[in-house]
């Protein structure tokens, strides 16, 4: 049973895997003290190259929110998502190809040369503050390998694959891994076992879905199935992996797949939601990042009926090919946003105490006028939702001024943040 300061939840342990369960309002019940409020919780979706900007509008708010095509597959979920238009970083900060990544999330301008130098980052500054709230301070993620070397600007790359910076000089490792990164919850050795990670606890699931109500019973048979479902697809993805391996066998040339990745992007990026919303459902952290595609990505959509990679599509921004893609990224926001608005908790969803970020560093390729951007949840009703907010014409347009609001609302107090030490107002 969950020691006090882990408020109306269980923990359940046993042969090597710790599971939290979901929020119960049995806890007293069970012994478990009643928590006084739910947690905030920030996710960021990051992906590169600009978007398809025709189609990258909405008008109006409440019912009257009209979504430009890119987001037609928001429309059932749009009163959960502010669209924000209009928001800047400098140009020394997401400028070019080769640094928007690093400035995103920081506000601050990378520095040229052999040199590193960006700034922590907002999920960190927030993974700081609640680090001792929960088991992972944060939970960094990609779907894209990070690159190395420099480019031709003079700036490493690094700047280009990394969203999440514990300190100026040292970016936040990221998990590829879908596999790994559902293991990192749970602290399970399942993987190595070939055992569920709900078979080592099934016992204790048992005893405790016995003494809750039969609301609590739901969400823990609902939880149960989630962990269940993500489990299934990675063992269907790595045995399908293994066959693919032995297919190409013949090949003297052929690389072996490397094991936990799913071979394509579609999957892939829906595995690490699958992921993320756990870790937000069980508490185990309340940060999470996701790198979708790197700066000069050579992410590829066969799925799309596309045969060239990002990048190159990128330079052609305004074509059929490139609202495809952008299209498809902001489904993948959309599938998470869903799985978080689906997960109860107290009178209200899992969504509802986040504030989830989707949004690429540059308008179109090499052009970082403003920022696409979409927010979702209102952390806690610190945030109106299902508004299209415009600041093109605002007296404050920077993008690190709502990165203070951010902190604010969040309960922490800071006096500058990137290029601003003024909160946004009108959000």
């Amino acid at each position: 049973m969950a020691k006090p300061e882990i408020t109306r939840r269980m923990v359940l342990t046993g042969l090597g895997a710790s599971v939290a369960l979901p929020w119960l309002e049995s806890g007293k019940l069970l012994g478990v003290e009643d928590a006084q409020e739910y947690p905030k919780r920030f996710g960021f979706m990051f992906w590169g190259d600009g978007i398809h900007p025709a189609e990258w509008w909405t008008k109006g708010s409440g019912e009257q929110l009209e979504l430009g095509p890119v987001f037609s597959s928001l429309e059932d979920i749009k009163s959960e998502i502010n669209f924000i238009h209009g928001l800047k970083h400098p140009g020394n900060v997401v400028g070019g190809h080769a640094k928007g990544a690093a400035g995103m999330l920081t506000g601050h301008a990378p520095q040229g040369g052999r040199d590193i130098e960006g700034e922590t980052s907002l999920d960190q500054v927030l993974a700081n503050a609640w680090e001792d709230e929960t088991v992972l301070p944060s939970l960094v993620l990609a779907c894209e390998r990070p690159v190395s070397g420099f480019h031709e600007s003079g700036f490493s790359m690094m700047y280009a694959s990394h969203l999440s910076w514990r300190s100026p000089v040292s970016p936040v490792p990221s998990e590829l891994y879908p596999a790994l990164a559902f293991d990192s919850l749970f602290e399970s050795k399942g993987s190595k076992t070939h055992l569920s990670v709900l078979d080592h606890v099934r016992e204790q699931l048992g005893d405790v879905a016995r003494k809750v109500s039969f609301a609590d019973r739901a969400k823990i048979d609902e939880y149960a199935t989630s962990v269940r479902e993500v489990e299934q697809r990675l063992a269907k993805m790595q045995k399908r992996n293994v066959e693919e391996t032995a297919g190409n066998a013949a090949s003297p040339n052929a690389e072996r797949p490397k094991d936990g990745i799913p071979n394509q992007l579609d999957e892939h990026s829906r595995l690490m939601c699958d992921v993320i919303a756990l870790a937000f459902q069980t508490d185990r952290t309340r940060v999470s990042t996701l790198v979708l595609t790197n700066n000069l990505s050579g992410q590829i959509y066969p799925f799309l009926g596309l045969n060239v990679d990002h990048h190159n599509y990128s330079h052609s921004c305004h074509g059929p090919e490139f609202a495809k893609i952008t299209r498809f990224w902001v489904e993948q926001y959309g599938y998470l946003v869903r799985k978080l608005s689906g997960m109860q908790e107290g009178d209200g969803t899992v969504l509802d105490h986040c504030c989830l970020m989707a949004a690429n560093e540059q308008w179109t390729f090499h052009n970082g006028a403003k920022v696409p951007l979409m927010m979702a949840g209102s952390m806690g009703g610190n945030f109106e939702t299902g508004r299209t907010l415009e600041f093109d014409k605002a007296d404050n347009d920077k993008m690190s001024s709502l990165y203070l609001t951010i902190l604010e609302r969040a309960g922490l107090q800071r006096e500058k943040f990137g290029n601003s030490s003024e909160a946004l107002t009108g959000i």
